[in-house]
């Protein structure tokens, strides 16, 4: 059996294409984590524990000037139990820049 470089060249194209589905993953559990404490100190209730992709795009990072992934999350909360509020997270890399929750009713 012989091993073609096209062969080695898809092999590791769908290699990189999983790591970068796991790392996505594991950000967005990240991000999950602060939006779940964010809403117990506002005193809101994250619906579904669950945050869904909405954008991502490069830009440079403002701490080292290299270019990173910028990514946007939408979640869903409720203040009172009877309506869903969206609210959402910012990422630029590794790190939470931005949470905000749509203007909601006060319990």
């Amino acid at each position: 059996m012989w091993i073609e470089l096209s062969d080695l060249f898809w092999l590791a194209l769908t290699a990189l294409a999983c790591l970068a589905w796991w790392h996505n993953l594991k950000l967005r559990e990240h991000a999950t984590l602060k939006v779940q404490r964010y809403c117990e100190q506002q005193d809101v209730q994250l619906l579904d524990e669950n945050i869904a992709l909405k954008s991502m795009k490069p830009v440079r990072s403002s701490e080292s000037g290299m270019l990173v992934l910028a990514r946007r999350y939408q979640f869903y909360f409720t203040s009172t139990g009877d309506e869903r509020y969206p609210g959402t997270v910012e990422m630029v890399g590794r790190r939470i820049t931005h949470i905000e929750l749509a203007a909601h009713k006060l319990n």
